[in-house]
């Protein structure tokens, strides 16, 4: 059925009959991490008024994605979610919240890759479920990592933050808040790990949606975390389909600064090219996604002497000086190269670039090289000083 009669039909009756096939957006190699507000699934009241049609459409997406994990968000009622995990059992696995509220918070991962460490998943800071979190307290999920010689954790805390409702001042101030309290949860009770924060923050990370005050999450940007999904904000991107907002973000402890593809984070923004009215009959929002270093997550670097291809594939790369003031060295001969400033712009794009680089019209800061040697996507991250 081509792409005219597809549309005509669905002016005729307002259905979608057709699909077309959704490109594979996540990559073999790489871990990539995506979050998802898939608008009160299997909620008659609320949302996509055909839920057959938005059940479908979304077992779509997820499965000719094929993200590695995916954090979502209004899973609205339990039996369509206990359907949805049936359908998908062959490749993921997977957990729900356990609060009493409709609009539950929850995870899928690959099975292939994560294996999930039930007694540290769970329903956190439950004390303040109703304020700030708005009756919908964040998801703690562990995911010991799986298939190389070496294993490590991951920590996701899914967020559904309070909603730009009722009294809007208030609603800003408990984002702020609750961002406050998973700040202090992370710098407590999860130091040192590798943490992603990731889910539908219902704010933006520049500038409020609230009078364009200041950030609810201040406290993470002033104490150095990273946002990836930043740059999609600076470049004026949306993620909730009828209004100019980032609202769904991915954000990571320091722990994973080394891990993240500088400038990967993407929305699939572009979703309606393949099902047709998706805004109003999938979601509301579109899913947004990065990309991670699988590699270091799972592989320890050979030891020896002197720097070979087998010594730095996939893993990051030694440069120096670091800190480093005018040049910068690196010890073998790469293909391409980009320097990203923190924030995912890129800075300096060079093919062949040889040993040395003049970084001389840099400013002071941090930044993040990534460079492929031979086949293989490889990373640095180092500080600019010395202006």
């Amino acid at each position: 059925m081509n792409r005219y009669v597809c549309f005509l039909l669905y002016f005729l009756t307002g259905y979608s009959f057709c699909i077309s096939q959704i490109p594979k957006l996540g990559n073999d190699t790489l871990l990539d991490i995506a979050t998802w507000n898939i608008e009160w699934l299997g909620n008659t009241g609320f949302g996509p008024t055909d839920e057959s049609l938005q059940y479908n459409n979304v077992k779509t997406v997820l499965t000719q994605t094929d993200w590695d994990v995916i954090a979502f968000q209004e899973v609205s009622d339990h039996n369509t979610y206990l359907n949805l995990s049936d359908e998908l059992a062959f490749k993921y696995g997977t957990f729900i919240s356990t609060y009493t509220p409709v609009q539950k918070t929850g995870i899928y991962f690959k099975k292939s890759m994560f294996e999930m460490i039930a007694p540290l998943t769970q329903n956190i800071l439950l004390p303040y479920s109703s304020n700030p979190f708005a009756g919908r307290p964040p998801l703690q999920v562990a995911l010991k990592t799986l298939g190389g010689n070496k294993t490590d954790t991951l920590y996701f805390i899914v967020v559904h933050l309070k909603a730009h409702t009722g009294n809007l001042q208030a609603s800003y101030n408990m984002r702020k808040d609750a961002a406050l309290n998973i700040k202090d949860y992370m710098e407590q009770d999860l130091a040192g790990k590798k943490v992603i924060v990731i889910g539908d923050w219902n704010d933006d990370v520049d500038a409020s949606i609230y009078n364009n005050s200041e950030t609810p999450f201040k406290s993470f940007v002033d104490a150095g975390y990273m946002f990836p999904t930043r740059k999609l904000s600076d470049e004026g991107k949306d993620s909730w389909a009828f209004g100019e907002n980032m609202v769904d973000h991915i954000m990571t402890s320091k722990s994973l600064d080394s891990l993240y593809i500088p400038a990967s984070a993407q929305i699939f923004d572009n979703a309606s090219s393949y099902i047709p009215n998706f805004s109003n009959n999938t979601s509301d929002h579109f899913p947004v996604y990065a990309f991670f270093n699988w590699k270091k997550l799972t592989v320890n670097p050979p030891v020896g002497p002197g720097v070979g291809e087998e010594e730095i594939t996939g893993q990051d790369i030694s440069i120096y000086p670091n800190p480093a003031y005018g040049i910068i060295n690196i010890p073998v001969n790469l293909e391409k190269l980009t320097i990203y400033s923190i924030a995912g712009k890129a800075v300096i794009t060079l093919d062949n670039p040889g040993n040395e680089i003049n970084i001389s019209g840099l400013e002071n800061g941090m930044y993040y090289l990534t460079a492929s040697y031979p086949g293989y996507l490889i990373t640095a991250k180092f500080a600019v000083t010395g202006h």
